[in-house]
């Protein structure tokens, strides 16, 4: 043992305190050849003790570290040479965790203080989700997760009872069955259904903060420098796109996708580093498993997962084209993730045959995936021995692409035409905002619409990527290829859809990390900060094992990084705030759901005569609180929009009422030119009433709540009173009644125009005295509920 680390671990033995003092001293000897006292921020007992012990040495007109590797060796706790271990004795493989160094306390405060910031942006909205009894998830698809985690827990004997995996119904089994089992099981191990409301309310924070971690994992990987991991989990708290959609409450399948993708990225680039050792190593081993099982995690998450492990065929044929260029075997450099893909493909495998979990298009696409990064491997090696440039394989990868989907389309035709169509439905399917492009909306789409998902991280990520690209590429840098190349194939996908936006997410938060202090060095706020020369670590020592530090700048720098930094969130934030506004459920949508519960329950109403219609987009919310069938908006995708167009309202009660039980109208902007005839008008302006212009009123619908600003009201479908009498040949009868129902009170009219013979004949869903003429009729209770008649003057 040299004598300045024994000195080293005499001193931190005696004073432990002073570890991150010595770990800031180290990091600005890395980055400078001589240094004053002034330079470190550590006080002077500290400085001191280093010097004294001959830790810290003087170096003309300066100080210097006397032996950096040992006080490193130190702090990290390497263990001694093999020299000094029992040679003559087997050994074992040891697993090393250099990809998980050891935070010093500013760094770890720094970490904590970013997550903090990434909790604090999901949970501030606490009050809309948690409002007293009620747990109110935010849009309207998680409560369709909500239901079926519900149902599952109900069934279920207890936590390790996993026959109900094997036994999801098909709507699960073929889309999300990992995400809704795991949180099934958390729900099962929190208290069973009851909890469910609470698990999943939160299941999307801790998949939040469980990303921004791995995504600092990444870009501390792919830096080595810690700057760039706080940066990169801050820009990630505040891009909207992400943020709301791991908000608190947002039980979409979302959050979940989010992490193995993460996880995924994560592990090619622990890959990049270890596939150059000898392939017999556990950690080789240990990084291709870890690597395999996300990437079944991301298969057996969604429907959709292929679509996202999609990225790793991609970064195969790059990384072929880059062994070829460097001369270096493409097969050798992809023997581990070939492994990791086989891995995934068993695992993926026996889920499928096991618990009948997806289609074989989403079970065996890690199958297809290992093939294709075999074939791409195996072009590589061809060209790299023949001699021939990169771009040969480049242009071999597109043709032998197109070549294999026709392949597929003549072997399997069943099966490739079910890849078409989905991926037609996904990419192609318009409808919901999120399946607009990114740049949607014309020339100022393209310019604000990548703002509005992704903030200012944007405008630093966008040129980060296009210029580490290139580099990444020419100067074999494969953990920046990794980044790049899921950067540019979300980017794309996100053209095609935005929903895809927050899968780019972690990606862009990494590059405009990196971006941003570059950016900061660039106007002398930081050292020295480049794309390198040779290498974008280029700072670093030459072996890449050594990882740039925190030192707490002065006071003036660190104002002016902080100002800046707050200018290149605020529009993120700010974006991020009015998307949680826009997917909450209002208070007086909430407030009419429950009133329809209670109203229900008294009347002794059970689905599907409690069924609530309402605009799609809180279908589910509705109906989970009044009736708990919340698996489908479907019925109100079809018949709500035709319903409010109608002028024909007994017509639409034919169609409706043995099906729906309340309709739920709302504010629609319709540039004031909503037709008096039509029902949207009849309902929500006028109660039912006649209108203008010969507008009739309606008989089968009876209001019964409106909001306090009559925003949202409520309606049931009752059979209505028919009543009769007899006037004038041709005459025209008003019937009239004043209702009161909860927050709104307003006079019902009907306008009837008798026949020739005098008679006429009206429906009514209100029971009471009405006026007709000058004359009034009493319509009783019994008579709007079972549609009886009653005659004016009997």
């Amino acid at each position: 043992m040299s004598s300045v680390r024994e000195a080293t671990e005499d001193l931190l033995g005696e004073k432990p305190d002073l570890e991150s003092d010595l770990r800031e001293v180290l990091a600005v000897d890395e980055r400078a050849d001589g240094w004053a006292f002034d330079d470190v921020p550590v006080d002077s007992g500290a400085f001191g003790e280093l010097v004294s012990r001959d830790i810290v040495a003087e170096n003309g007109d300066g100080y210097e570290v006397a032996d950096p590797d040992a006080v490193r060796a130190s702090l990290d706790g390497d263990a001694e040479t093999v020299a000094d271990a029992d040679a003559s004795g087997p050994t074992l493989p040891s697993l090393s965790l250099e990809s998980l160094p050891s935070l010093s306390r500013l760094e770890a405060g720094g970490l904590a203080a970013a997550l903090a910031f990434v909790l604090l942006m999901r949970t501030y909205i606490f009050p809309t989700v948690f409002r007293g009894e009620y747990v109110v998830l935010p849009s309207n698809d998680p409560y369709y997760y909500r239901y079926w985690v519900e149902q599952l827990s109900a069934e279920a004997a207890g936590v390790f009872d996993f026959s109900v995996l094997s036994g999801l119904p098909g709507a699960v089994a073929k889309s999300e069955p990992l995400m809704v089992g795991t949180l099934w099981w958390f729900t099962n191990l929190f208290g069973g259904a009851d909890a469910a409301g609470r698990v999943l309310a939160w299941y999307p924070v801790v998949s939040a903060l469980v990303v921004a971690a791995l995504v600092y994992a990444l870009a501390v990987r792919v830096t080595d420098d810690r700057r760039v991991g706080l940066a990169s989990v801050t820009f990630l708290a505040v891009i909207p796109a992400f943020a709301y959609r791991t908000g608190l409450g947002f039980a979409d399948h979302h959050a979940f996708d989010y992490l193995w993708l993460a996880l995924t990225a994560l592990g090619l680039v622990w890959l990049s580093d270890v596939e150059r050792e000898d392939l017999s190593s556990p950690k080789s081993w240990l990084a291709a498993t870890a690597l395999g099982v996300a990437v079944a995690g991301q298969v057996m998450a969604w429907e959709a997962g292929p679509l996202l492990v999609g990225a790793v065929g991609v970064f195969a044929a790059v990384r072929a084209a880059a062994d070829v260029r460097a001369d270096r075997s493409p097969l050798a450099a992809s023997a581990s993730l070939l492994a990791g893909l086989a891995v995934a493909t068993l695992l993926s495998h026996l889920a499928h045959t096991g618990f009948g979990w997806h289609t074989d298009v989403v079970a065996y696409s890690p199958a297809l995936l290992l093939v294709g990064v075999l074939a791409v491997s195996l072009a590589g090696e061809a060209v790299r021995r023949a001699g021939m440039p990169a771009f040969v394989l480049g242009g071999a990868e597109v043709a032998g692409a197109l070549s294999a989907l026709a392949l597929l389309q003549f072997v399997l035709p069943t099966y490739a035409n079910r890849l078409y169509r989905q991926l037609d439905f996904l990419l192609f399917k318009s409808g919901a905002a999120e399946t607009q492009s990114l740049f949607a909306g014309g020339p100022a789409g393209f310019f604000i619409g990548p703002i509005l998902e992704l903030g200012f991280a944007w405008l630093l990520a966008v040129p980060t990527l296009a210029l580490l690209s290139w580099r990444a590429y020419r100067r074999d840098h494969v953990p920046w290829l990794v980044v790049c190349t899921y950067g540019w194939y979300f980017l794309v996908l996100a053209a095609f859809q935005r929903r895809f936006v927050g899968e780019l997410a972690p990606f862009a938060a990494v590059l405009a990390g990196y971006g941003f202090l570059v950016f900061a060095a660039k106007v002398d706020l930081l050292s020295q900060f480049g794309f390198g020369e040779d290498d974008p670590r280029a700072e670093n020592d030459a072996d890449g094992s050594t990882r740039r530090t925190l030192g707490l700048p002065d006071r003036g720098t660190a104002a002016t990084l902080a100002v800046l930094l707050l200018f290149l969130v605020s529009a993120g934030g700010v974006q991020t705030a009015v998307r949680h506004q826009q997917v909450k459920i209002v208070d007086d949508k909430f407030e009419a759901a429950t009133w329809i519960d209670g109203y229900a329950e008294r009347q002794g109403l059970e689905y599907p005569n409690n069924y609530v219609l309402s605009k799609w987009g809180r279908n589910r919310m509705y109906n989970y609180f009044v009736n708990g069938e919340s698996r489908s908006y479907g019925f109100a995708y079809r018949r709500y929009a035709p319903f409010l167009r109608s002028s024909d309202p007994a017509a639409q009660y034919q169609k409706l009422h043995e099906k729906v039980g309340f309709v739920v109208t709302k504010n629609v902007n319709l540039n004031g030119r909503a037709a008096p005839k039509i029902n949207y008008a009849r309902f929500h302006k006028r109660f039912g009433s006649a209108g203008p212009n010969g507008a009739s009123g309606a008989g089968h619908y009876k209001a019964l709540y409106a909001s306090d600003d009559g925003s949202v009201k409520v309606f049931s479908l009752v059979p209505g009173a028919n009543v009769t009498g007899t006037v004038g040949e041709n005459e025209t009868v008003t019937l009239s009644k004043k209702v009161e129902i909860e927050g709104a009170s307003f006079t019902y009219r009907r306008s009837i125009t008798a026949g020739p013979d005098g008679d006429f004949s009206v429906t009514v869903p209100y029971a009471g005295t009405y006026s007709v003429g000058n004359r009034t009729v009493e319509v009783p209770e019994s008579a709007v509920e079972n549609g009886g008649n009653v005659t004016v003057g009997a």
